[in-house]
């Protein structure tokens, strides 16, 4: 599995490798992260992922969503704001407010 992982905070970023770690085991697991839109867009350009994980805060991660081009189901998508109803409208069936947890990345992991 190729995942890209989008968050500001160095340390969510850390901690949702960590949980992408521990769902997979000793499976070979490919994980890259970036900060920003414009790092996810060039990341995706050169290689493609299996799945993105978009954890930025406010409206950021919102735009990020809407500008991003893939298929709404490898995208999961964690927000410090309730955008349930924008998920829904835009098709994405994985998001999660934070705080990031464990048992939510399982959970989101489990039906991508």
């Amino acid at each position: 599995m190729d995942f890209i992982i989008c968050d500001r905070i160095h340390k969510e970023c850390s901690l949702l490798e960590t949980y992408i770690r521990i769902y997979y085991g000793n499976r070979d697991v490919q994980i890259r992260c970036c900060k920003d839109w414009q790092e996810l867009s060039k990341q995706i350009r050169e290689r493609n992922a299996d799945a993105v994980i978009i954890a930025q805060n406010g409206t950021e991660g919102l735009d990020i969503i809407t500008g991003l081009k893939l298929t709404s189901g490898k995208i999961i998508w964690f927000s410090d704001l309730d955008f349930a109803v924008q998920a829904y409208r835009l098709c994405i069936p994985h998001f999660s407010m934070k705080p990031i947890t464990l048992e939510k990345m399982k959970f989101m992991l489990d039906h991508l």
